[in-house]
């Protein structure tokens, strides 16, 4: 509601007679006045702007680069970072109108930043290892994103750890990278703190990533498990905050990372070639991968346990058991335990039919979930895995045309009957 114009309509009916000055009061403290929401849009391109016109001044500099002397190389580069700093300085403090434009120079200083380390060491010829150069300029940008607090500044200094992360371990074969670390204790606090729903939303793949990237040298035998962990992890998550409130908005987020993780993880499950590549590889020969399967499997189980323990919480409506979430720690249980190489021992189909099983009854489950609620999403995610499975199985489980034929026909006729079958609920609601 326009609260000046609630206000002028008060003092217009205090003039009538129509109410007194405490009856005015009374109602005024009934609408409170809304704070405004940040013009995202002129933020965003404001950011990207400096951005890039930060990258043309870089690329005009080094045109140039060699022919400056070297005490003005450095006079620019400090003037330059000292400019942008305190642009964004002044236009914070002339209040929310000048937001967007004081992000933007905030986000040109921490180019320039980055840039700085680059120029700085080509003037003095320092040879050094050059992903350091990535957590400095990330540690900078991190630096700034808690002390404004500033979202555009968490996010770059996501993005630049994990590209230190993916330098470290693509080109130096890094095992023990920190990055995943810093982003645990330094970029979700701040998203947390500032209940920024896009800061979490990049942070919550920057340290997916980095976890992989750390997993890279044996992420055939881990990449599997650790995914479907870590989606039990985040959809466990995604049911915490929103039962005890700790930044409920966030629940979609966690749950819309944490089921392309398990989803994806369990359709690699159902194909037999997972068996030989995945499941008869014995990753408890090496402990960094000993480490990363336990430790991501032991924080789904806890944050499982948190959800089903208070058992006065637990939903009474058995039909949302049709819910993937609820799924999603016995298959991570049943993942990790034939990783272990006991029961891999199942060639082929032995291994792949348990996972072919759990993904059909799970897509099967999604669609009678969302048909009985009236819940297009879960209908259609449901309706499109059971797609996949068909099509995936069209291609290395029949060699009969007929066989296939007969396949397609019976999935073709399921969904169209899934189709007829929401309509028809949606009109009875309609009804009632």
């Amino acid at each position: 509601m326009n609260k000046k114009w609630l206000l002028q309509e008060i003092e217009t009916w205090i003039s009538a007679g129509i109410i007194d000055r405490a009856q005015a009061d009374r109602i005024s403290a009934i609408y409170p006045e809304t704070k405004p929401s940040r013009n995202w849009g002129a933020l965003i391109f404001s950011v990207i702007g400096a951005i890039i016109f930060g990258l043309g001044i870089i690329l005009l500099f080094a045109y140039n680069w060699d022919a400056i002397p070297k005490f003005a190389k450095l006079a620019i580069i400090f003037s330059a970072l000292a400019g942008a700093h305190g642009a964004g300085f002044y236009f914070r403090t002339r209040g929310e109108k000048f937001s967007a434009l004081s992000e933007a120079m905030f986000a040109l200083g921490t180019m320039l930043f980055g840039s700085g380390i680059w120029l700085i060491a080509q003037i003095y010829n320092i040879d050094e290892h050059y992903p350091n150069a990535f957590i400095v300029w990330g540690a900078g940008a991190l630096l700034l994103a808690w002390s404004l607090p500033s979202v555009v500044q968490g996010t770059m200094a996501s993005i630049l750890f994990v590209l230190w992360n993916s330098f470290e371990n693509f080109d130096f074969d890094s095992k023990t990278n920190i990055a995943p670390f810093l982003i645990l204790i330094c970029i979700f606090p701040l998203a947390w703190k500032m209940r920024s729903k896009i800061l979490m939303a990049v942070a919550i793949p920057a340290f997916v990533l980095s976890i992989l990237f750390n997993c890279h040298w044996f992420f055939e035998r881990v990449g599997p498990s650790i995914f479907i962990s870590v989606a039990g992890l985040l959809i466990g998550l995604s049911i915490i905050v929103r039962k005890r409130e700790w930044f409920p908005e966030t629940s979609g987020l966690f749950t819309f990372y944490g089921n392309i993780l398990y989803w994806s993880s369990l359709y690699v499950f159902t194909f037999p070639a997972a068996d030989s590549h995945i499941f008869r590889n014995y990753w408890y020969h090496d402990i960094y991968a000993t480490f990363y399967v336990l430790a991501f499997a032991a924080a789904a189980i806890v944050a499982w346990s948190m959800v089903i323990l208070p058992l006065g919480k637990i939903k009474e409506d058995l039909g949302k058991l049709y819910r993937v979430d609820h799924f999603a720690v016995p298959v991570t249980v049943l993942a990790v335990t034939l990783n272990f190489g006991w029961l891999s021992e199942f060639g082929g189909w032995g291994g792949a039919a348990v996972f072919n099983l759990v993904f059909l009854f799970q897509s099967v489950m999604l669609i009678a979930f969302g048909c009985r609620n009236l819940n297009s999403k879960l209908t259609a995610a449901g309706t499109i895995m059971l797609a996949f499975l068909a099509f995936a199985r069209y291609a290395d489980l029949f060699d009969s045309l007929l066989v296939r034929g007969i396949v397609f026909l019976g999935v073709g006729a399921g969904i169209f009957i899934v189709g007829m079958l929401y309509a028809r609920r949606k009109k009875e609601a309609v009804k009632t």
